[in-house]
């Protein structure tokens, strides 16, 4: 799931975590390319970060991956990440860092920070938090 901070969903037809191509994906850069200028902070869950740093991090990188990847990785890593998680004690990511507590005051406050746009990866986690009016079914 992706949703912008105002509640909409963006990338209705991103195909998912299908095996990387040479070249990104249509999806891939309209969410993450074309972003690489205008964020420089991530939100994550924290099973969503626990698969991110596993994958996307730079330690991670094969040197078969293709290149967009491997740019895909310096762009994380250059990003402050912001894990929401009342279990995770520690992070192994370059300019990471834990937060707990209610996730509107939390997205408040990251947007009174100077800084760029935020993305939200934060999947089931962001619903009844970020949208404006919660979520329902």
């Amino acid at each position: 799931m992706y949703m912008t901070l105002d509640g909409y969903g963006e990338f209705p037809k991103y195909p998912g975590s299908d095996i990387p191509s040479k070249e990104p994906s249509e999806g891939f850069t309209d969410m993450w390319i074309k972003r690489y200028d205008s964020v420089d902070t991530i939100l994550y869950g924290r099973r969503s970060y626990e698969g991110h740093v596993a994958v996307h991090s730079e330690s991670a990188r094969k040197a078969s991956d293709p290149e967009y990847l491997f740019e895909f990785s310096t762009f994380l890593g250059r990003s402050q990440k912001i894990i929401l998680s009342h279990f995770l004690k520690k992070t192994e990511w370059q300019n990471s860092r834990i937060m707990k507590g209610d996730l509107k005051r939390i997205v408040a406050r990251l947007k009174r920070e100077p800084g760029k746009d935020i993305i939200v990866d934060a999947g089931p986690l962001a619903r009844p938090g970020v949208h404006p009016a919660g979520y329902s079914r």
